[in-house]
């Protein structure tokens, strides 16, 4: 009886080990949508990693269906929550996007509020996923 229960808790052990490793943030690319009160689009997100092995995101997503390319500012990433502040420019003016995410399995899901000078101009969600 004793060897049964061994047997099962190294088997609990080992599938939880699995599950928490497929719900991290990994090196690659995820694409997806996002969507707001303003419309939605395509959003691409890649982690490399820098040389001390830290994921670095590049984002870029798309407005009105025209590609733009943010410059992210910080970002944090925390297991399988990932968070990231970036700023782009939108007709002149500078839009700054505070976003956060969970990882579950190869997909990002989570939200997203964008701010310009005078205050929020939209919020909503996004999902992408890797290959």
């Amino acid at each position: 009886m004793q060897t049964g229960i061994a047997k099962f808790g190294a088997a609990f052990l080992l599938m939880t080990a699995a599950l928490g490793a497929q719900d991290s943030i990994g090196a690659g690319t995820y694409k997806g949508q996002w969507s707001g009160g303003s419309g939605g689009g395509a959003i691409q997100i890649t982690f490399r990693a820098d040389a001390k092995g830290a994921l670095i995101p590049e984002v870029g997503v798309t407005v009105d269906g025209q590609s733009v390319d943010c410059k992210v500012r910080s970002s944090r990433i925390d297991g399988a929550k990932f968070s990231f502040v970036s700023e782009f420019d939108n007709d002149g003016n500078t839009i700054r996007a505070s976003v956060e995410a969970t990882a579950k399995g190869k997909t990002l899901e989570g939200t997203f509020q964008a701010s310009d000078s005078d205050g929020v101009v939209d919020s909503g969600t996004w999902k992408a996923s890797a290959p």
